[in-house]
């Protein structure tokens, strides 16, 4: 405290007008399979555009993509998307079956291989190997006089290429260098190996057979990868040309997703000191490709990428053996639910379309453990009333637990949309859209009035349900803690049910109100950080 040593008027203030900050009660968190995106590493997206930016559309291999499109349409704006992958060991995030696509790019130091003929201002002639590299080393070619009147032919026979030069009737030759020249460029064979040239025009004399010499292959300079893994990457391309203004020493790297240029970085070297590199301007800010500089960090001309396009392939989704443990994933690797961890403003959370008991089970734990959000699950996909009242219980044709959880509400049964793919109808899992409702009842009113009927339950854009439930089925379903989607007449589709999973009848077995208790817990949580470590006086009761 302070010290006053002498009479005066001292002033201290205190802040006693501390309040509670706006707390999140409508952000959802979704794992899933997605076409592209970094895995099990949750990405915000706010709108649909986004979320087709990060992660690509539909996929035929989960409903994540429905269910996010759902979740916006419906009245979300916050959503965390996990896309997750197989992995060979739920407990090592490295051993990822996902694979990205790449290429490989080679540097412009390939030489081609040369042979020279003859006499330099008689018959002088230079064979260039078409393709440049070390293959061009083992090309060879002889020069034939046999016979006589016997006209020029061209054989080849592998890499051999044999002239067989005219010849008159004393069997001397009787070809010029600009006919054997003419000769070897009208046999495609031959054309396809070397291009012959020459300055001369003298008669050609035989030459035994010798091999073309100097030939060098290009070294590995710049690996391509696509942004993320996925077969979606083997739909990517990229196009090297010499840089716009520095055509001598730099060059642009234009990339193409599905034939469309999607991103272009000009005037880019291999000099690890430039600032410029290809490393910093490419990884820092493209959405579809990393690139890996091979070269050697001095970065000459040479060692740019040699133009032309090159394809990426090899991508893989990584789907193969996915299984539950994919999507619960591990705490100690932040994978499947546990890459949440570290998002503290998160409310909802589900695996869309993932209707297993080890999953469910799994996320009311990790729901349970947090104590701030909610496990939003549903029934399985056709199931009749009394068997989505089974699937609940654990009991009939399934033999799981039952579930029982206070963080956990269950929906029933799917709905029926215009497949934005084909066209067709489709069954969705409704829990994308019934979050999306979550949120626009909390934009409409409060967190503690229910998200469920004809006002802040209607869902939006669903033609239909996989299954009509009549009201006394509704009276079947509810009472065991299945909530119902309902379509009427004169108001459509509706949430009609707001009960949580818990079996023990009680206030938290109301969807509402465990929302609202998480979020008055939050509140508190939050407004009371400031007082930790003081005294325990009247001033912070």
């Amino acid at each position: 405290m302070a010290t006053y040593l002498s009479p005066g008027v001292y002033t201290r203030e205190i802040d006693f007008s501390y309040y509670v900050k706006q707390i999140s009660t409508s952000s959802c968190g979704m794992v899933g399979v997605a076409e592209r995106g970094p895995i099990n590493k949750p990405v915000l997206v706010t709108s649909w555009e986004q979320f087709i930016n990060k992660f690509g559309s539909y996929v035929q291999a989960g409903y994540l993509a429905y269910a996010a499109r759902a979740f916006f349409d419906n009245g979300g704006s916050v959503l965390y998307v996990n896309r997750i992958a197989h992995l060979s060991d739920p407990t090592d995030k490295n051993s990822l079956t996902a694979v990205k696509a790449s290429v490989t790019l080679k540097d412009r130091r390939a030489v081609a291989a040369v042979l020279e003929t003859g006499t330099a201002g008689t018959d002088r002639i230079t064979w260039l190997a078409r393709q440049a590299g070390v293959g061009g080393n083992g090309i060879t070619v002889e020069l034939v006089a046999s016979g006589t009147d016997t006209p020029l032919s061209v054989d080849v026979s592998g890499q051999a290429i044999t002239v067989n030069l005219a010849t008159d009737s004393a069997g001397d030759p009787a070809s010029t260098a600009d006919q054997v020249v003419q000769a070897v460029a009208l046999v495609p064979e031959a054309d396809a190996l070397v291009q012959a040239s020459t300055e001369d025009s003298g008669t050609v004399q035989p030459a035994a057979a010798a091999n073309l010499a100097g030939g060098q292959d290009a070294q590995d300079t710049l690996r391509v990868h696509a942004a993320n893994e996925g077969v979606w990457g083997d739909g990517l391309a990229v196009q090297i040309e010499d840089g716009t203004l520095d055509p001598v020493a730099g060059f642009n790297i234009v990339v193409r997703h599905k034939g469309e240029v999607v991103e272009v970085f000009k005037d880019l070297s291999m000099d690890e000191a430039a600032p410029n590199h290809v490393e910093l301007a490419v990884n820092e800010r493209s959405e579809f490709i990393t690139v890996e500089d091979l070269g050697p960090s001095s970065g000459s001309p040479d060692d740019r990428p040699a133009t032309g396009g090159f394809s990426l392939s090899g991508g893989d989704d990584g789907l193969n053996g996915l299984n539950d443990a994919d999507y619960i994933g591990d705490p100690s690797q932040h994978t499947g639910f546990y890459a949440f961890d570290e998002i503290d403003a998160l409310n909802m959370l589900m695996a869309p379309g993932v209707t297993t008991a080890n999953v469910i089970h799994a996320g009311i734990t990790y729901a349970e453990n947090r104590k701030d959000l909610m496990l939003l699950a549903e029934a399985p996909i056709m199931l009749e009333p009394l068997e989505a009242v089974d699937f609940r219980k654990g009991q009939g044709m399934y033999n799981h637990a039952a579930f029982n959880s206070s963080y956990a509400a269950l929906y029933y049964p799917w709905v029926e949309i215009n497949d934005p793919v084909t066209g067709k109808r489709k069954l969705i899992p409704p829990c994308g859209a019934v979050a999306g409702c979550y949120a626009r009842s909390d934009q409409k009113t409060y967190v503690w009035y229910a998200p469920a009927g004809i006002d802040r339950g209607r869902i939006f854009n669903a033609l239909s349900l996989g299954y009509k439930a009549s009201r006394g089925e509704r009276d079947v379903l509810y009472p065991e803690g299945v909530n119902v989607i309902a379509s009427f007449p004169d108001s459509g589709i509706n949430i009609w049910g707001q009960k949580t999973l818990q079996s023990q009848p009680s206030a938290l077995d109301r969807v509402n109100v465990r929302r609202l208790m998480m979020y008055i817990e939050e509140a508190i949580a939050e407004s009371s950080r400031f007082v930790v470590f003081e005294p325990n006086n009247p001033q912070t009761w």
